[in-house]
């Protein structure tokens, strides 16, 4: 089990690069790079995702669930056309691909720490 600290800064690691990636949709939004819609529809998300990391992580994790769910269809389809080799391997794709599964576990992780923790049988 870990420690309470060491799941918040996990969490503010992971709100940061959210908050990172919703920038990055902004700026792509701006520069008119790709579909500009899609971009400023992740700008509220990623944002809102991180805020909830922060300020209410139990809230968190279906969220974070159904934007994993999300992303590994659009992102992991870029990436399995990497893999295919029909393009060059796509770097951002293979973090998304990794993070957001990784994060989905973690917040599990201190969810079942969390109830062990108020179990009566603790």
């Amino acid at each position: 089990m870990a420690s309470p600290s060491t799941y918040r800064a996990v969490r503010a690691g992971a709100a940061l690069l959210l908050v990172a990636a919703a920038l990055r949709h902004a700026a792509l939004a701006v520069g008119g790079d790709g579909d500009v819609a899609r971009h400023w529809v992740f700008v509220p998300i990623n944002a809102g995702l991180a805020a909830l990391l922060v300020l209410r992580p139990r809230l968190a994790f279906w969220p974070a669930i159904a934007l994993s769910i999300q992303q590994m269809a659009s992102h992991g389809l870029a990436l399995s056309r990497s893999f295919l080799g029909t393009v060059p391997l796509d770097w951002a794709s293979l973090a998304v691909c990794l993070f957001f599964p990784t994060l989905v576990t973690i917040l599990f992780i201190e969810r079942q720490d969390d109830d062990a923790e108020t179990s009566p049988d603790a």
